[in-house]
């Protein structure tokens, strides 16, 4: 990675990735005919052609105009939009919004992911990142498509608030499968969080052309001017805007009268009954004139002939460029409290509640406004000023995009946990092959839990060895208390725990700091093999997890984690952030300690990967704790089971409350099966009776599963 400049502005140039933007296929991108979120894309694609920082495939609905361009960087791959497809999704659209109250669905979503796939099939390699723009519908059909095939993260840019085309159901199903948001603004990101506080979202605010919106020049008209720019539909106030300046307009001298005027500019056809209604209104007033909806490149000009901008928004705005571009030239601004505008523009505006009738208020900040023209200059002057943070500018839009897809995170420790007990046979193998790791920025804790053997003087040997160890000797507390000495001595990043009589392969850490990086994830779990060896050698090998990559929330990593066999609850085939641990500790004096504390972990985490390759070797021993059978081991196994259905019932995390409690019934099921007493069998049978009775069937379960686990407290099979 090195620095590339353009103008004041430096940038960071990474290795070069391949990327797809998938465009909302509304209108064309490159950006001929308008449209804010397509004049975003297209500003990533201009500033890509010139720091050469991605090669991107850019996939767009076919346009003629696009035959005036040519990308060194950019793939415009084209999908056809037939006349019949729109108006299908046309009518899909009235009937989402106005019968059925869902979700949206498109037809042209089909042809996306028909395109994508056999783009997918074409590449040598897979994508580095897929950022799907603006429609969540286009991103759940991507997204299913590609579960579980490929590793690529997936990143909504979410422009606009929660509707039927970003509702709450699809951001369900994007964080499910460890999907990332870039949102326009904090207000936004706090929309997408309160549908699902496991989202992990970034802001990337939205910016203007500074080089273009320069502050106005001096009018030389003495007339006070008011504008409007913007769609004229209900929603954005205009009627009471006109309301507004009609009661202002009333309260002048027949001489002040003359000095004012309101131009509304951007009538467009698109909402005729509610434009005709408008020009109805304002055509028994001289001082205000309707004008058509203009090109974006006119916009600067036409601020340049305002003293005010008024912005009488009655719904939440996920940005508010108006207001933005307004504060660019200098302008006093008169506008709502609405969704993130007073983030955009602090206190360099007059603010009206739009939760009350706004109409009064909007016509005394028009008087304000008119009467103290030092109070107007001051609010453009802090406008102007603000707009100039670094935050608002276009010019670094790319560079805050390519950080966020890039996630940059090249040489952090990692702290790697070994807990020792009695292993002299095994732990030099172990400890090889941690020293032994290609990513070197390590620091290994050897735990020496009071080894009745020479563990101990072998961990002693290593340290004289290698800088990076550190041995820690303490009484025999258990594999629990070795783990937490570990994490209180911890000073990386990152943590992994390898048991010592186990091994990693070479490349293990490295390959999972580099998925944890690409997939902005806060755990990674690798594959493991199940390894029998005798007089230290492989004599038999075999593949335990799944062979099928994954992402996924926490949340539903956890029930990854008890139905499947990829996540898994053991401690040690995870790369994970450490501040994950802050508050986490294993249960000194119990077995099953993983059963009691990875789903805790997996809970605080954002997105959890799983890398499917046996990058951890699980020896096989038959006196490891982990293949002893006794009562207390069965004890503590319940209760782990006992404490996660509580600990989710008591954050009414129903539906993981219901999993942990399926789990909770097997582990039960299972024991019973093992134990030969019969006086332990009653005990089980009763216990599981309890469960039922005090908890019901989990709802998450089928019909025959139900069935099943109703017809064990009768029949035991």
């Amino acid at each position: 990675m090195g620095k590339s400049n353009k103008g004041d502005h430096f940038f960071e140039v990474y290795l070069v990735k391949r990327i797809a933007i998938i465009t909302p296929c509304i209108l064309p991108v490159p950006a001929t005919k308008g449209g804010a979120v397509e004049a975003l894309i297209n500003r990533i694609i201009d500033d890509n052609e010139l720091f050469k920082g991605c090669e991107v495939d850019l996939f767009t609905i076919a346009d003629a105009s696009y035959d005036r361009f040519d990308y060194d960087s950019t793939n415009l791959i084209e999908l056809e939009y037939g006349k019949i497809t729109r108006l299908t999704d046309r009518v899909l659209d009235k009937y989402c919004r106005s019968i059925a109250k869902c979700s949206s669905k498109r037809l042209i979503d089909n042809t996306i992911v028909k395109v994508f796939e056999k783009r997918l099939q074409e590449i040598d390699g897979e994508y580095q990142a897929v950022i799907v723009e603006n429609m969540m519908s286009t991103a759940v059909k991507l997204v299913h498509m590609c579960e579980g095939k490929y590793e690529f993260p997936f990143y909504f840019h979410m422009h606009n608030d929660i509707d039927i085309y970003r509702s709450a159901e699809y951001i369900a199903e994007l964080v499910k499968y460890g999907v990332q948001f870039i949102s326009v603004s904090e207000y936004l990101k706090g929309n997408i969080q309160k549908c699902n506080p496991s989202a992990k979202v970034f802001t990337l605010y939205n910016g203007v052309d500074l080089t273009e919106y320069k502050r106005s020049p001096q009018k030389e008209s003495k007339q006070t001017s008011y504008l409007y720019a913007g769609r004229v539909i209900p929603d954005k106030g205009v009627k009471e805007l006109l309301s507004a300046f009609i009661l202002f307009y009333n309260q002048l001298d027949q001489k002040e009268k003359e000095n004012v005027k309101l131009d509304i500019v951007g009538f467009s056809g698109i909402d005729a009954d509610y434009e005709n209604e408008i020009k109805k209104i304002a055509g028994s007033y001289p001082n205000i004139t309707c004008k058509d909806q203009i090109p974006k490149e006119q916009m600067a000009d036409l601020y340049d002939q305002a003293d005010v901008v008024v912005m009488p928004t009655l719904v939440e705005e996920s940005f508010g460029l108006v207001a933005l571009e307004t504060m660019a030239k200098g302008k006093a601004l008169i506008t709502t409290n609405s969704g993130a505008l007073p983030e955009v523009i602090a206190d360099t505006a007059i603010i009206v509640d739009k939760s009350m009738d706004i109409v009064k208020p909007l016509s005394d900040a028009m008087m304000k406004l008119y009467r103290d023209v030092d109070y107007r200059n001051a609010l453009g002057e802090a406008a102007y000023k603000r707009s100039r943070n670094d935050i608002f500018d276009i010019s670094i839009y790319y560079q805050g995009f390519l950080d966020i897809i890039n996630n940059d995170i090249t040489d952090e420790k990692i702290s790697v946990i070994v807990p020792v007990y009695n292993v002299a046979e095994y732990l030099g193998k172990c400890v090889d092959s941690i020293m032994g790791q290609t990513y070197k920025n390590l620091e290994i804790l050897l735990v020496d839990d009071g080894s009745k053997d020479n563990s101990g003087e072998i961990c002693d040997e290593y340290a004289l060895k290698d800088s990076r160890i550190r041995v820690i000797h303490q009484k025999n507390g258990g594999l629990s208390a070795a783990r937490n000495t570990g994490l209180n001595a911890a000073s990386g990043e990152y943590v992994f725990f390898c048991d010592s009589d186990d091994y990693i392969e070479l490349d293990a850490l490295e390959k999972l700091h580099s998925k944890l990086a690409a997939d902005n994830a806060d755990i990674v779990a690798c594959g493991f093999s199940e390894v029998w060896e005798k007089e230290g050698k492989v004599t038999n090998k075999k593949a335990f997890t799944s062979n099928s990559t994954g992402r996924w929330s926490g949340h539903e990593s956890i029930i990854q984690m008890m139905r499947t066999n990829n996540i898994c609850t053991v401690a040690w085939n995870k790369l994970y952030k450490r501040d994950l641990f802050d508050d986490v500790r294993f249960p000194e004096g119990r077995v099953h300690e993983d059963e009691a504390t990875i789903y805790k972990a997996l809970y605080k985490a954002k997105i959890v990967s799983f890398l499917p390759v046996s990058l951890y070797n699980y020896i096989q021993r038959n006196e490891s704790i982990m293949h002893s059978q006794n009562d207390k081991r069965n004890d503590d196994l319940i209760m782990a089971g006992t404490e996660r259905v509580s600990f989710f019932r008591d954050k009414n995390e129903i539906e993981l409350m219901e999993y942990s409690l399926m789990a909770l019934l097997e582990f039960v099921k299972d024991i019973y099966r093992k134990t030969k007493d019969n006086g332990r069998k009653k005990e089980l049978s009763s216990l599981y009776n309890q469960l039922l009775k005090e908890n019901s069937i989990p709802d998450v379960l089928g019909n025959k599963k139900k069935i099943a686990l109703c017809a064990w407290k009768y029949i035991k099979y």
